[in-house]
């Protein structure tokens, strides 16, 4: 799958450090768009404020030659004041403001990394990352609604890199290295498991045994579905009309892995 949109520049630092560390062939890349002046916006409310500061100065000075007396045009200089005050303290805002650097993030057949404009680029191999997870929240004012979109991936250092809604073409890309991340981590996760190791998923955790969250478990002859459904993630024990349990969907670490293994493990213990 690539993710790839339009002529991104693709920095030399990248390609470098994919190929030192042996990332393979790139599937995937999005860059973030830093805000930029709103041209737009500011000329028109700047020029109209020029233009009734022109015209507020020319009947100020018409007044105190004609009258003795240019305050008569006092309402219309204060009234040109506000375009230019609203414009002064945007462009002081805006200037001052803390700059957003331009950040590329890809994934390969092997890892992702990450580079920050004139910064280390960060690489980590799939076996090096400790979580991906997605948080894709849908909210709703009653007459609109929209989908905010994010993707963590963590390190096992425990650094992290964040891709949200301001990297375009973010959803096809996560959605390509969650896929990829996850087909890595299935069969690494799956030897633990067979070794006796506990592995977490944030509020849930596994073993070859049983599921369960802190003293609350149950054993796999029990589970008869874990599934996802209206974005919480729902473990059924057999014979209840209730879910066991369940867990919020977004946010959920490394949510394929886990529901591919728990599917595993619950076909292993039918009877």
């Amino acid at each position: 799958m690539s993710s790839e949109h339009g002529a991104a520049r693709v920095p030399d630092a990248l390609r470098t450090a994919a190929r030192e560390h042996g990332l393979g062939t790139r599937k995937g890349l999005v860059q973030n768009e830093p805000k930029r002046f709103p041209w737009g916006g500011v000329l028109p409310i700047g020029a109209l404020g020029v233009f009734l500061g022109w015209l507020a100065l020319s009947y100020a000075i018409e007044d105190q030659r004609e009258e003795g007396a240019w305050y008569y045009s006092l309402p219309l200089l204060v009234l040109a004041a506000i375009p230019l005050g609203f414009l002064g303290y945007f462009l002081f805002a805006w200037f001052f403001r803390p700059r957003q650097p331009q950040v590329w993030v890809a994934w390969y057949e092997h890892g992702a990394l990450w580079h920050v404009d004139r910064q280390e680029t960060q690489v980590c191999t799939w076996d090096e990352i400790a979580s991906v997870t997605r948080q894709d929240v849908k909210v709703t004012n009653g007459v609109t609604s929209a989908t905010t979109h994010r993707l963590t991936i963590r390190s096992r250092q425990g650094g992290a890199i964040v891709v949200g809604d301001e990297f375009r073409g973010m959803v096809p890309f996560a959605e390509g290295l969650v896929d990829a991340f996850s087909r890595a981590r299935v069969p690494r996760d799956a030897a633990r498991l067979e070794a006796g190791e506990r592995i977490d998923f944030g509020m849930v955790d596994i073993n070859i045994s049983g599921i369960g969250q802190g003293g609350r478990r149950i054993g796999w002859q029990q589970v008869e579905q874990v599934g996802v459904k209206q974005g919480r993630v729902e473990i059924r024990r057999r014979g209840d009309r209730k879910p066991w349990m369940t867990v919020p969907a977004p946010g959920f670490p490394n949510l394929p892995v886990f529901l591919t293994l728990a599917d595993a493990l619950r076909r292993q213990h039918e009877s």
